[in-house]
């Protein structure tokens, strides 16, 4: 795929901050709660990794990660993006219910 030079460290990089940066704020609004803590850094940890795997669809020319049959690797880095994602929403579903449930109790 064709980008731009500076699109993909822009979006590696992008990617890393505004994840760190939600992992360090959400700890410390959460410091209180140690079990919703756990969920939320379940959900930084699993969507990182999920941006991992689209990163390596995304930009693997650039990486200079080389597949044997690229549209193979490519339908499984999207794959699993697609299930990491959904662990992520999982963990943050969670972290919501526990939340709002000793609100409404």
């Amino acid at each position: 795929m064709s980008f731009e030079t500076e699109v993909i460290p822009l979006f590696i990089g992008g990617v890393t901050v505004v994840s760190v940066l939600e992992l360090f704020f959400g700890l410390m609004l959460l410091r209180r709660r140690r079990d919703v803590r756990k969920l939320f850094a379940g959900h930084v940890i699993s969507m990182a990794l999920g941006f991992f795997f689209l990163t390596r669809s995304l930009f693997a020319n650039w990486l200079d990660i080389q597949y044997g049959i690229a549209s193979i690797s490519n339908s499984v880095n999207i794959g699993l993006f697609g299930l990491l994602w959904m662990v992520s929403v999982g963990f943050v579903v969670a972290m919501v219910g526990r939340l709002t449930r000793e609100r409404e109790a």
